[in-house]
């Protein structure tokens, strides 16, 4: 994927403007990738620190049902009682995936191991996407050794879930652009952050240990 902005599909540049002009980053990137801005209004503001936040119990993380690259059935309900990361990626990618698969790994490393997430990679290459290729890219994304599903499907499958995260998914020649957006889930199946890249891992680690808590 390209790293102009242009072929960012402007996330980075509204972050940029919204940050320029001091609108809240929470603020912006929530309408970004989705959610009324006000969503949660009245219930005490959360304590995680990605760009866009909700409160416990308010935004459910929309469900689906995939096989990964193992060929295993994998649905997102599967991982209830336990931090996920939904990242949305593209094996073949050389600019912005392997940078987000290194800040998540980096930010994992500064948590206990028992409050490290799984990912949960949704793949936006339905064209070349392969069990070959993701194993490559789970090495060159920096990602082995930690618990990963990488899952794949045709782009009738895949479509509805890029909607449902509000991914933008456009195929180019020898190119797939895409937002670079991610979710962190809760034990319990919520949204409780939203992060554009580039985030710091810092941020990663700060949030998987606010839900560690969060769970006792």
């Amino acid at each position: 994927m390209s790293a102009t902005v242009g072929r960012r599909l402007r996330i980075g540049a509204a972050i940029a403007v919204a940050a320029a002009i001091g609108v809240g980053l929470g603020l912006g990137v929530h309408s970004l990738i989705g959610g009324p801005a006000d969503a949660g209004a009245g219930i005490p503001l959360p304590q995680v620190r990605g760009q866009a936040v909700w409160p416990q119990g308010v935004r459910k993380a929309p469900e689906f049902s995939l096989l990964d690259s193992h060929s295993k059935r994998f649905t997102l309900a599967s991982l209830r009682g336990e931090p996920v990361v939904i990242v949305f990626m593209d094996s073949r990618c050389h600019q912005e995936c392997p940078l987000i698969g290194r800040a998540l790994a980096a930010g994992f490393k500064l948590v206990p191991k028992r409050d490290r997430p799984t990912v949960v990679a949704v793949s936006v290459d339905p064209w070349e996407d392969t069990p070959g290729s993701v194993q490559r890219a789970i090495k060159r994304f920096g990602l082995s050794g930690f618990r990963w599903r990488w899952l794949l499907g045709t782009k009738a499958q895949l479509a509805p879930i890029w909607r449902k995260y509000r991914i933008q998914v456009r195929r180019t020649p020898g190119d797939v652009e895409h937002t670079d957006a991610l979710y962190l889930v809760d034990s319990k199946g919520y949204e409780r952050a939203g992060m554009v890249y580039p985030f710091l891992p810092t941020w990663v680690a700060t949030d998987l240990k606010t839900l560690a808590a969060e769970s006792g």
